[in-house]
């Protein structure tokens, strides 16, 4: 996975390099990471395409951060025939469109415990991802320049960070489908256009099939995430024309961790 998201920056490193630099790092991480909670069971769909399984990830929530992913079942690359989710909220427009696209069926609910194909995804993006946003606003409310309560300072967190995290989480897509998979020793890439060929989409199943269809998969028990999450609306209306007038005429230098940024973009919609 490293290794590819180094090449998707044009950095070609052998990988034994890679591992051995892992290893130098961050050893009691690699350690902990080949030691986690994962049963593998048997997957029982189709082909590409088949089913997605879409979910919504609140790690950073705290702060109004929502990310929204989907995966494909087999090939975890790739428009579905079905989809697979639970039964949240923010998941209504996707079964409205599903429904009036791919008809009854098309649309199958359940617990998280009944999505983990993608819950096991999130731990990933978590630890590739998010973890490094995490932990820097929870410094910042450390700091006491960041109050979570204070639509202002999230309308300046926003402006600032939400670009960063949307192009660190494409990097991490893109490196995640040319990544070579253990169990399958392929990549998600190569999985998808295989198998658009071998099974395509259009095959019928019973109402008793798909009752159970996509519900194993990879099981994380320490990784899910049940009870009501909250739905927030955009907060990118507190920032009136004049500070936006403002923000675009400062010149961000992406220094201290974009801290420095966040502070002059706090300053002007305050003074605004």
């Amino acid at each position: 996975m490293l290794k590819h998201m180094l090449i998707a920056k044009g950095i070609r490193v052998q990988r034994w390099r890679l591992r051995d630099s892992i290893q130098r790092l961050d050893s009691s991480g690699a350690q902990t990471r080949k030691s986690g909670r994962l049963h593998r069971r048997v997957y029982n769909v189709i082909g590409p395409n088949h089913l997605w399984h879409i979910d919504t990830n609140h790690k950073l929530v705290r702060w109004r951060f929502v990310i929204i992913g989907g995966v494909d079942g087999v090939a975890n690359f790739g428009v579905p025939l079905r989809v697979r989710s639970d039964k949240g909220l923010e998941n209504v427009s996707v079964a409205y469109f599903m429904l009036s696209e791919r008809g009854d069926g098309s649309m199958l609910t359940g617990t998280s415990t009944h999505n983990q194909r993608i819950e096991r995804l999130w731990r990933d993006i978590f630890e590739g991802v998010l973890c490094y946003f995490y932990n820097l606003f929870y410094y910042m409310e450390d700091q006491d320049i960041l109050d979570p309560f204070n639509l202002q300072h999230l309308a300046a967190l926003h402006f600032i960070y939400i670009g960063e995290i949307n192009r660190r989480l494409q990097l991490w897509t893109t490196a995640w489908a040319g990544h070579r998979m253990h169990t399958v020793k392929s990549s998600p890439l190569i999985l998808w256009s295989s198998g658009q060929l071998q099974n395509p989409v259009g095959i019928q199943l019973s109402e008793t099939e798909l009752l159970e269809y996509g519900l194993k998969g990879h099981i994380n028990l320490n990784n899910t995430e049940e009870g009501d999450r909250p739905i927030f609306a955009p907060i990118s209306h507190l920032i009136n024309e004049q500070s936006r007038q403002a923000l675009r005429e400062v010149n961000r230098t992406h220094e201290n961790f974009g801290i420095n940024d966040y502070l002059k973009c706090l300053e002007i919609i305050t003074r605004n």
